[in-house]
């Protein structure tokens, strides 16, 4: 009967593709076996050795009077302290560390011997000094002009060099008129590095007498000529 013929051919046809299905399937365990083998033999990836750091060598300062100071992380130490920058020392060894902390002063006897010099990341010498690191350095202004001569208003530059005055102190310039010292509306300021420069224009006529002022200290008198 053709229902039954139906029927059977499509009997045969399912269990055609079962057995077509399960042969993939053993196909697929039979080739993924290998890999896993293969993954399962490989060798499992070295760890990297663990880097150690090396402790950076003290450096030793040799002062004098059987007194050695170390200096760990850049910085010295005395008596298992460590000195701070701009710290002074004095118990009979005189010890000062500079305000950028570079460099190291040192003193192991009294009268006129000098302070010795010591550079703190090398511990080398780096000379003496007569005059204390801690003394205060006298105040002190230079003064020097573009030019000589100039016309009248034209303008030149007064600069100089300001020692033991702080960075911001304000610069005049001041003339002589008639014996007197006057002060004319020209001034500026001191730099970080101690330095200055001030912008003038001149209208008398003649030789000028000048100067620079700061607070109570002076600068040498310099001639400005205005034709």
């Amino acid at each position: 009967m053709k229902g039954n013929t139906v029927v059977m051919r499509t009997t045969t046809h399912r269990r055609s593709a079962l057995r077509t299905a399960t042969v993939s399937v053993l196909a697929g365990t039979a080739l993924l076996a290998p890999a896993a083998a293969a993954l399962a033999s490989a060798p499992a990836p070295e760890r990297p050795a663990a880097v150690q750091s090396v402790a950076a060598k003290s450096v030793k300062i040799d002062i004098g009077a059987g007194v050695t100071l170390t200096v760990k992380g850049g910085k010295p130490y005395y008596n298992g302290k460590a000195l701070k920058p701009g710290q002074t020392v004095d118990d009979g060894i005189y010890l000062h560390l500079s305000a950028d902390g570079k460099r190291l002063y040192s003193k192991t006897q009294g009268g006129g011997t000098p302070y010795a010099i010591w550079d703190v990341k090398t511990g080398k010498s780096l000379g003496t000094q007569k005059a204390s690191p801690t003394a205060k350095a006298k105040a002190a202004l230079t003064a020097k002009p573009s030019a000589t001569s100039v016309k009248a208003w034209q303008e030149l530059r007064v600069s100089g060099k300001a020692t033991g005055i702080k960075a911001g102190a304000k610069v005049g310039l001041q003339q002589k008129q008639r014996g007197t010292w006057k002060a004319l509306p020209a001034s500026t300021t001191v730099n970080k590095s101690g330095a200055y420069t001030l912008r003038v224009k001149l209208g008398l006529k003649g030789k000028n007498e000048l100067r620079m002022k700061s607070g109570a200290t002076l600068s040498p008198v310099f001639t400005v000529t205005v034709r």
